[in-house]
């Protein structure tokens, strides 16, 4: 009994150093924000202050990169989610030509550093026209390699009883995926989500190489340039605004968590 409880003690304080190491730099930042000068130095003013956040949301601009960004990932997430799960359903559930091939084809697509397309996909926006304009942040990133990868394994790990059932009682294939796929798909949709925001959201290189003015300048971009002063980086204003940036995407983790706790228990179960 006391080993037991020795080993919970251990568990618990290895999983809080673990969770108080993630959390560190998303303190940091966030106490920075509000900080008017670095810990220890004060010119008799306060240490706390809101004129970072004021600089920030006050920025002519600012809007129009949120609606930049917000923009890009609405249609990139759509994008995503409906191709990864029916591509990911045809290549779990069909038996047609070339499958393997074309499934090792998309595996290869994730074993490439995506910063060697810089050049080609750069030349590639120029040619269709497309460079400087939000389209060039969207269609080249509406499908992903890893979400393809992630749908299909989900998919086939589903006892396909369910879909057997519907089709006896008439059902359409647009009806099974629907009605009964996407349902019990849910735990890997929310991850497919979350991992395609954050990627998505936080993308600085290639929307960087891919627009030139400010119009089509998303917030990554638009806050590393804003935060650039004439002599140094304004640390305030660079943390204030990546603390603003971040609001997004924890909103996705608090709405699907329901989501991605089911799907650890269900594969907890599952074992």
């Amino acid at each position: 009994m006391k080993h037991n409880s020795f080993r919970q003690r251990g568990l618990f304080a290895v999983l809080a150093a673990l969770a108080l190491s993630y959390l560190y730099p998303w303190l940091y930042m966030l106490l920075r924000s509000f900080m008017r000068h670095e810990p220890g130095l004060s010119d008799g003013n306060g240490l706390f202050t809101l004129d970072f956040y004021r600089l920030v949301l006050g920025n002519a601009g600012f809007p129009t990169y949120l609606y930049n960004s917000f923009f890009v990932l609405t249609i990139v997430l759509a994008a995503n989610v409906v191709f990864s799960v029916t591509v990911g359903y045809a290549f779990a559930r069909y038996r047609f030509p070339f499958r393997k091939p074309l499934f090792w084809m998309v595996l290869i697509t994730l074993m490439v550093p995506k910063q060697t397309l810089m050049i080609p996909l750069l030349d590639l926006m120029v040619r269709l026209g497309l460079h400087d304009t939000l389209w060039a942040l969207i269609l080249p990133f509406c499908v992903d390699g890893f979400n393809l990868f992630l749908m299909k394994q989900y998919i086939e790990g589903l006892p396909p009883d369910l879909e057997d059932a519907a089709r006896a009682d008439g059902a359409s294939e647009i009806a099974i995926l629907r009605h009964v796929v996407v349902p019990l798909s849910r735990p890997a949709i929310a991850v497919l989500i979350i991992n395609t925001a954050i990627i998505n959201w936080n993308s600085f290189l290639f929307p960087l190489i891919l627009t030139d003015t400010a119009s089509v300048r998303t917030l990554p971009v638009a806050l590393a340039m804003f935060a650039q002063g004439p002599y140094a980086t304004d640390w305030g204003a660079l943390m204030a605004g990546a603390s603003v940036s971040s609001l997004p995407i924890i909103a996705i983790f608090w709405l699907f968590q329901k989501e991605i706790i089911e799907g650890i228990t269900s594969g907890a179960l599952k074992d």
